[in-house]
């Protein structure tokens, strides 16, 4: 019989997709789907997990490392039940509790290593939340492996507000020592209008801009933080409306390219393969005080910035590519198509003997192949259809 093919609609081949993730691509599967719209949960204080086992906060009785020194405390990341958000709050101490309340410190602050004792790091006047993502954990590692990553939210905007949504891992070990992290959005103050704060990317809005977002990828196959100058991060363009609105920030992290996202729109690119991400990461997201932000002044003074503050969380979903890459798939009839099981797969073929297999008008319909799509029989897209073909490598891999 001879082969022929009808092509009445849309048909769209690509190596990669340039929008963000289209609701009706099926080879993706729902990993999590997170608008905190179940109620009454708490968090259960000897682990600081929450009472569905699904999130951890910081439990509040340390500071974070390095120059980043905050003090999360899992009192300050709320459940609201009665708007179904999550809420990070960011207070300042202002019966300066934290100083005295003999929090633990890293090593290196103590005299005895050198150090001077509580160090003068105004971040550490204010509690902070911050929250991961833990059903299915793994001991000690993360994960999310590839997907796409998104969070609905609306930020505070003053002096100092370091709100983020973010990957990360760290393994030290000697069989596979290794750093790696995505920005999906980070947000502060302290970027201006000076190329080594921004990651090499000039900022447009000027000095100080509240609306200064950045994205990026740290990457270090040797469990060193690369620092800025490996970095790969960009400014966000500006957002056209108040902060203090909702906004979606989004990624999607796939073997060969990294795409991020603001209210659907792509601000950031990257495909370098040999430095994007391939651990697992853990998914966070933290609002916290970033003393880099506040003007420097002698420890003990009075910051810049000395309220209370929330941002605030409506969802936060994941999804993950169904990957069946060593499966062989051959749709001979409309009914194969119908029932086909959507996946990355190996190869994709189209070879109906029994009359052209279609895609009806105002359906979408989009394959995703490791090694090929053919199309070898009788094959049509009717007015007003669209097929999307994705060749691409398997992300379980």
């Amino acid at each position: 019989m001879k082969k022929f093919i009808y092509f009445c609609g849309m048909i769209l081949l690509s190596l990669n997709m340039m929008a963000q993730i289209d609701p009706y691509d099926r080879n993706w599967d729902t990993i999590v789907n997170e608008d905190f719209s179940t109620p009454a949960r708490t968090w259960i204080h000897e682990t600081f997990t929450s009472s569905d086992g699904l999130w951890r906060a910081y439990p509040g009785h340390g500071v974070t490392h390095n120059d980043d020194l905050m003090d999360y405390q899992y009192s300050q990341c709320h459940f609201n039940d009665n708007d179904q958000t999550m809420e990070l709050v960011a207070v300042f101490d202002s019966t300066h509790r934290i100083p005295i309340h003999n929090y633990a410190l890293p090593l290196w602050m103590y005299p005895s290593y050198g150090g001077s004792g509580f160090p003068t790091n105004d971040s550490l006047f204010y509690f902070s939340g911050a929250i991961d993502y833990i059903k299915g954990e793994r001991k000690d590692k993360g994960i999310f492996r590839y997907g796409y990553y998104e969070i609905r939210c609306r930020l505070p905007i003053h002096q100092g507000a370091f709100p983020a949504f973010w990957l990360w891992h760290a393994d030290d070990t000697i069989s596979d020592p290794h750093y790696e992290e995505i920005d999906i959005f980070e947000y502060s103050w302290r970027f201006e209008d000076s190329v080594s704060l921004i990651h090499y990317s000039a900022n447009p809005h000027g000095a100080g801009y509240p609306f200064c977002f950045t994205s990026g990828i740290y990457y270090n196959d040797t469990s060193t933080y690369c620092g800025y100058e490996t970095s790969r991060a960009r400014v966000f363009p500006m957002i056209n409306d108040s902060l203090n609105h909702w906004h979606t920030f989004a990624c999607e992290w796939l073997p060969e390219h990294v795409i991020w996202y603001c209210d659907g729109q792509v601000v950031n690119e990257f495909y370098d393969m040999s430095q994007i991400p391939h651990h697992r990461l853990t998914l966070k997201t933290n609002y916290a005080i970033d003393f880099y932000a506040l003007k420097d002044h002698v420890f003990g003074n009075d910051p810049q910035w000395r309220g209370t503050d929330t941002m605030f969380i409506d969802y936060i979903n994941v999804y993950q590519l169904n990957c069946q890459c060593d499966k062989k798939e051959e749709i001979t009839r409309q009914y194969d198509l119908e029932q086909f099981d959507f996946g990355v797969k190996k190869s994709i073929e189209i070879s109906s003997s029994v009359g052209p297999v279609s895609i009806g008008s105002n359906e979408k319909v989009t394959f995703r192949a490791v090694d090929s799509f053919i199309i070898s029989g009788p094959f049509q897209v009717d007015n007003g259809g669209e097929l999307t073909v994705i060749i691409q490598s398997c992300p379980n891999r």
